[in-house]
């Protein structure tokens, strides 16, 4: 939510009052235990899609569906089971039965209501808008949520008051689920793809790094917890250039002392977005990305004795990273030009010698492994943004939402 909301707070925020909406619903009425969390993420991020679509959308309610739908497909635990969004603001069909396409439809009511509570409508004039276009909504989902609303006054209550309690309590709902370890990694990979979203060159950039340091660590013997951190460090080392403008990211050539200024911040947005969800030691190997062994980096100019093995791994990663690939600025570097700029800086004491060392000794096999895992990460878009075309250009999902 911290990360999307940094990009667009419109979109998690109305979000937030679909899902507690659905979460009040799926307490009271019989759903599966283990689909209720899931709904109530889907109210959450159904509007991801727009993040990375925005400007081919405009009012297409087909393709606004189909790119949240294909998002969450490809880059989140949810699988097949985000096909509910295919339906999201669809019409009501009363000879259909899918089981997706009724929880589809329950989303696209509470997504309404939401709406009608935000305007400070009344349960009445929820209940008269809604039957007074009843073809569109399923009947018994709408009986059902104005029941709900009529017994338990504290719902619009909470949405009015504009306080955080609501969302505390939809947080706490989602953090108490347990959640396999892959899950978990699905939710890691929502975040990472959500930099594509700003700029594109940051996502093959962020993989490159998080690869190339997990080699090193482990070439290096750290211990697999570390060695995992170091992993989760490097994806999300760069998660603060999503509140640096685009402008300054793509600019092609050398940035001015003013917009090298903001650029620098983003190591202070990545914390501030980071805290509180990650471990310590993942949250500072992402701060001190760009500090240096001699003083020279920045935020804080620390010196070697400050700097620990797990971020110093991640600091020449990260400089790799940036020579390998190819950015606005910039054409990426060939074996012999990274290895001479990683010995020059190494000799120059910005960055460890025996990592250095570890690295120009195993080059080809870390950097295949890295530009295997990169090359994987594109195939996936790619497929994502393949599926997204193939249904916007397929007639079968538009029957859905013709009134």
């Amino acid at each position: 939510r911290k990360v999307l909301n940094a990009i667009n707070e419109e979109y998690l925020d109305s979000g937030m009052y679909s899902a507690y909406l659905m979460k009040k619903y799926v307490d009271i009425y019989d759903f599966p235990k283990e689909l209720k969390p899931k709904l109530v993420l889907l109210c959450l991020l159904k509007n991801i899609g727009c993040f990375y679509q925005n400007e081919n959308i405009g009012n297409d309610l087909v393709k606004a569906a189909a790119s949240s739908y294909t998002f969450l497909k490809h880059c989140s635990p949810f699988k097949d089971e985000a096909k509910p969004l295919l339906f999201y603001r669809s019409n009501y069909k009363e000879e259909l039965e899918d089981e997706q396409y009724y929880y589809g439809m329950l989303i696209t009511l509470i997504d309404k209501v939401g709406y009608y509570i935000y305007q400070g409508l009344s349960v009445k004039e929820i209940s008269d808008n809604l039957n007074k276009n009843i073809n569109k909504y399923h009947p018994y989902q709408v009986k059902t949520l104005v029941e709900l609303l009529e017994e338990d006054y504290t719902i619009i209550e909470k949405l009015k008051s504009q306080n955080s309690l609501y969302i505390y309590e939809v947080s706490s709902f989602i953090q108490n689920v347990k959640y396999s370890d892959m899950e978990l990694l699905g939710f890691l990979d929502t975040i990472i793809f959500s930099i594509e979203f700003h700029n594109d060159e940051t996502l093959t950039h962020t993989i490159t790094t998080a690869n190339i340091a997990k080699e090193l660590a482990k070439r290096a013997r750290l211990s697999e917890n570390q060695v995992e951190s170091i992993y989760y460090a490097g994806l999300l080392h760069d998660m603060g250039k999503i509140k640096i403008p685009n402008k300054i990211l793509t600019f092609p050539g050398k940035l001015s002392p003013e917009d090298m200024e903001i650029m620098r911040t983003h190591v202070s947005h990545s914390k501030d977005l980071l805290d509180g969800s990650f471990p310590y030691d993942i949250v500072n190997m992402a701060y001190r990305h760009h500090e240096r062994l001699d003083g020279s980096g920045y935020p804080n100019k620390l010196i070697a004795r400050d700097i620990t093995t797990s971020e110093r791994i991640i600091q020449i990663s990260d400089v790799i990273s940036s020579l390998y690939t190819k950015r606005s600025y910039k054409d990426s570097m060939n074996k012999e030009e990274i290895i001479s700029q990683i010995s020059y800086e190494t000799e120059l004491g910005k960055f460890d010698l025996r990592i250095a060392n570890i690295f120009i000794k195993n080059y080809d096999e870390i950097m295949s492994v890295a530009s295997e895992c990169e090359q994987k990460t594109i195939d996936r878009y790619n497929m994502m943004q393949a599926e997204y075309n193939t249904i916007i250009n397929s007639n079968i999902l538009y029957k859905f939402f013709e009134v």
